[in-house]
């Protein structure tokens, strides 16, 4: 769990890439192609409950007193969440909506045709993609804080 150059990025990018995102799923997926239902309703109230959840792991590292000072996040907490990143791009991508009229176009099928059930396969990995990193990036966070305090007390 050691610090590499690409924690600086990270630890500067994780917080707007936590606003970002949410409104992309919810909302701007609509800019790419898709139509835009339900999802973009409720997503104003889920989306902020998003953004919080999101923001949790990056306070997190903030206790970590070698990364405050290095202003650089760990490497395996680098790779939690550039994996989160991509699972929410891909999920953007793929999220099925529908509104009134029935079902409604993902930005994957509008863009190369794909069918409605290739689509909810691919959100389906996605979701589980989601899922998992964001535990692993929790997970990561607080071993950084555990890690990092210690080595604060040995010396």
């Amino acid at each position: 769990m050691h610090i590499e150059g690409t924690g600086r990025f990270v630890f500067y990018a994780q917080w707007p890439v936590a606003v970002f995102l949410p409104v992309l799923f919810f909302i701007g997926r609509g800019n790419l192609g898709a139509e835009v239902g339900w999802l973009g309703f409720f997503g104003i109230v889920y989306g902020l409950i998003v953004i919080a959840l999101l923001l949790v792991p990056p306070a997190i590292t903030l206790f970590d007193p070698e990364v405050r000072r290095g202003r650089s996040t760990r490497l395996f907490y680098d790779i939690a969440s550039a994996v989160l990143w991509l699972g929410i791009v891909l999920g953007a991508l793929t999220v099925p909506d529908s509104g009134d009229s029935g079902p409604l176009d993902t930005v994957l099928m509008s863009w190369f045709g794909i069918t409605a059930q290739t689509s909810a396969a691919l959100f389906a990995i996605s979701a589980g993609l989601i899922g998992l990193s964001y535990l692993a990036q929790l997970v990561l966070a607080v071993m950084g804080v555990t890690r990092g305090r210690t080595a604060v007390a040995n010396g």
